[in-house]
């Protein structure tokens, strides 16, 4: 999916165990969602972020961060990747 938007991905959240990481995503698997948990490497310290997206416009992404503040991840907020 190609966007037009700056910011077409929600952050759910950045997770410094794995498998909390993992549990948010299957809980936007879970309502629908496609997540990416991406791996990364900061000051020698591993972390995984969770991201739905990318959105294709403005309206598909508020739906897509209404529905994301709707399962309890209210600090979402839209990221470029």
């Amino acid at each position: 999916t190609t966007s037009s938007l700056s910011k077409p991905y929600i952050q759910i959240g950045i997770f410094s165990v794995r498998g909390n990481a993992d549990n948010a995503a299957a809980a936007m698997r879970t309502n629908g969602m496609v997540p990416l948990v991406k791996k990364m490497t900061s000051k020698n310290k591993t972390f995984w972020r969770v991201v739905v997206g990318p959105a294709s416009n403005a309206s598909e992404r508020k739906t897509l961060l209404k529905q994301i503040h709707g399962t309890g991840f209210t600090d979402a907020y839209a990221v470029s990747n």
